[in-house]
């Protein structure tokens, strides 16, 4: 981690220069199609694009995984909603859409930001593509890590959470050391 540290106080600054110019580039996205039909508002793709990849720092330390790639998938694994406002099958035709924003990303900032990885790309795109089996559980920890942010952002935005998104809640305030009832 880089430190910045002053005379009156001291802090720690998480070095985070890909994900915050992603991050940025998806809100660019995002508001680049703001006039189009959507089945999720508006609001909801902006809001949930910024908490997921947040949720998705805190699962990954708790669980030993990288923190950056984690909150890189996390703010761009709706990619496919933002781009065409639709949520039906949005994680695989998200991917290759995750893999050519990725690959636009290395050529245009990648030497200011700091490069993804092909080995990057795919645990992203993966991860992407498999997010909406949120019933599918696998070995896989970051496609795991992605459903259980994705599922606890919903569940804490008060959005309508059915078992599975409940279950996977639970999973992820338990990785953090809280029960469901905690934050009630």
């Amino acid at each position: 981690m880089t430190e910045k540290v002053s005379k009156s106080e001291s802090s720690i600054i998480l070095p985070n220069l890909r994900t915050e110019k992603i991050l940025s580039l998806v809100l660019e996205e995002l508001e680049s199609t703001k006039g189009i039909a959507r089945d999720q508002p508006f609001s909801w793709s902006l809001t949930h694009a910024i908490s997921c990849s947040q949720i998705s720092k805190i699962l990954a330390a708790s669980r030993g995984l990288d923190i950056e790639i984690a909150a890189i998938t996390g703010a761009i694994h709706d990619l496919a909603i933002i781009r065409t406002g639709k949520f039906e099958n949005h994680g695989p035709l998200g991917a290759p859409m995750v893999i050519e924003f990725l690959h636009g990303y290395n050529s245009n900032f990648g030497k200011e930001f700091g490069i993804v990885s092909q080995e990057e790309v795919d645990v992203i795109a993966q991860a992407t593509q498999n997010h909406t089996y949120k019933t599918d559980f696998t070995d896989n920890e970051f496609d795991e890590l992605i459903k259980d942010a994705d599922s606890l952002d919903r569940f804490l935005h008060g959005k309508k959470t059915f078992d599975f998104y409940f279950t996977r809640s639970e999973k992820a305030l338990k990785d953090i050391g809280l029960k469901i009832k905690d934050i009630l």
